[in-house]
C-alpha cells in the first residue's frame, strides 16, 4: 500500500518538474485569482465588522408626535419590529432623555420645558434597505409628519455603495483570472497526459486500472492549486502589513485586528486544492479511453 502511494506521489512531482514553465503559469495564474477574491473578500470582511461596531453609527432615531401616548407609543413599537429589515427597536422615554440632557447641560436646560417628544432607536440588518425602513416607518400614523426618522443617510448608502463595489470587483476580476488559471491547470495536465500516452497505454495493456494512472494527474491538479492558495495567502498578508504600516505612520500606533493568517491559508488552499481537482479531473476524462 505504501509502495502504490509512493508511486503515485512521484509520478505527480515528476510530471510537476517535467512541466516546470506550465506549472509556474498555473500556479501564478491562481496565485493571482485567489489573491483578488480572498484580498477583496478580506477587506469586504474588515469594512462590514468595521461598520457593525461604530456605536450608533448606522442607527435610525423615530420621533413620535408631542401628543402620544402609551398605547400609541407601544402600538408604533409592534409595527416598527414588524417591519422586514428591522433587527431591534428600543424605546427612548422623553422624561429620561430630558432628565439626560439636563445633567450633561445644566446651565442651558435650566427654567425650560421638556421639548423632547418620545423616540426609538432603531437597528437594520442590512444598510441596503435603510430608506425603505426609513419610507415605511414615516407612513405609520402615530410619528411625527416631519423629520420623523433621522439617520445618517449619506454616510449609509456611501458603505453600502463600498461594499457592493468590492464584491464586484472581486467577482468580475477574481472570477476572469481564476478562470484564466484553471485553463493553464488543464492544458499543463493535458499536454502531461499526451506526452506520456505510450507510457499509459502499456500501463493499461498490463492491467494498471484506471484510478492508478488518474491518481498521479489528480495529484499534480491538486498540488498546483495548493501552491497558488499559499502564495495568494502571502500576498494578501503583504499588502495587510502595507496598509497597517501605513495606518500606523499616520496615526501612530492604531488598535489593528491581527491578520488571520491561519484562516486564509486554510481557505483559499482549499479553494485552490478543489479548483485543481476539478480541472485536472477534466483534463484527464477523455485522453485515458482507449482507442
Amino acid at each position: 500500500m505504501l509502495d502504490r502511494f509512493e508511486f503515485l506521489v512521484s509520478e505527480a512531482v515528476a510530471a510537476l518538474r517535467r512541466n516546470g514553465l506550465m506549472t509556474f503559469a498555473a500556479v501564478s495564474t491562481v496565485a493571482v485569482s485567489l489573491f483578488l477574491l480572498g484580498g477583496l473578500g478580506y477587506v469586504y470582511w474588515r469594512v462590514a465588522d468595521y461598520a457593525s461596531t461604530i456605536p450608533g453609527k448606522f442607527e435610525m432615531r423615530v420621533f413620535m408626535k408631542d401628543d402620544a401616548t402609551q398605547t400609541e407609543v407601544q402600538s408604533t413599537a409592534a409595527s416598527i419590529r414588524g417591519i422586514s429589515g428591522v433587527s431591534a427597536v428600543f424605546w427612548i422615554p422623553k422624561d429620561k432623555a430630558w432628565a439626560l440632557e439636563k445633567e450633561k447641560n445644566p446651565e442651558n436646560t435650566e427654567g425650560l420645558d421638556n421639548p423632547y417628544p418620545e423616540a426609538f432607536k432603531v437597528k437594520v440588518t442590512d444598510l441596503s434597505l435603510s430608506d425603505g425602513i426609513a419610507a415605511q416607518i414615516k407612513a405609520l400614523p402615530n410619528v411625527q409628519p416631519d423629520k420623523s426618522v433621522v439617520y445618517l443617510q449619506e454616510e449609509q448608502n456611501f458603505v453600502d455603495q463600498g461594499l457592493r463595489l468590492i464584491r464586484w470587483l472581486g467577482t468580475v476580476f477574481g472570477g476572469l483570472l481564476f478562470l484564466t488559471g484553471g485553463i493553464l491547470i488543464y492544458n499543463a495536465i493535458r499536454l502531461t497526459v499526451e506526452s506520456r500516452r505510450l507510457e499509459i497505454r502499456t500501463m493499461q495493456l498490463v492491467g494498471a486500472s484506471r484510478l492508478m494512472i488518474r491518481v498521479p494527474f489528480l495529484i499534480e491538479g491538486v498540488v498546483q492549486g495548493c501552491l497558488g492558495g499559499i502564495l495568494a495567502s502571502l500576498m494578501v498578508l503583504a499588502g495587510n502589513e502595507s496598509v497597517v504600516r501605513f495606518i500606523n505612520s499616520m496615526k501612530g500606533d492604531a488598535a489593528v485586528t491581527p491578520f488571520p493568517l491561519g484562516m486564509m491559508l486554510g481557505i483559499l488552499c482549499g479553494v485552490g486544492a478543489v479548483y485543481g481537482l476539478l480541472c485536472s479531473s477534466m483534463a484527464v476524462r477523455r485522453p485515458l479511453k482507449l482507442r
